[in-house]
């Protein structure tokens, strides 16, 4: 059985449309990182303002960074 022969430009146009999908692609993917990092940063921004607004009544646990740190570290001078 014969294969049916292929007209010219369709498999041209195959390859543009896979293309323009590539492309369609990375584009989305762009923006999703670049909306990601926007997200972050507002949630960073918002964090900081409610820790500013109204500092926790608690200290830090271990291992964990606090805004305000109260409790001395290797680091500070002794007075």
């Amino acid at each position: 059985m014969e294969q049916a022969m292929l007209p010219e430009w369709e498999p041209q146009l195959i390859e543009e449309a896979i293309e323009t999908a590539e492309r369609r692609l990375q584009e989305e993917d762009r923006k999703a990182r670049k909306r990601a990092i926007q997200l972050a940063r507002e949630q960073g921004y918002h964090r900081l303002a409610l820790e500013i607004d109204r500092p926790a009544r608690t200290a830090a646990g271990p291992g964990q960074l606090s805004f305000f740190p109260t409790d001395p570290t290797l680091f500070d001078v002794k007075e």
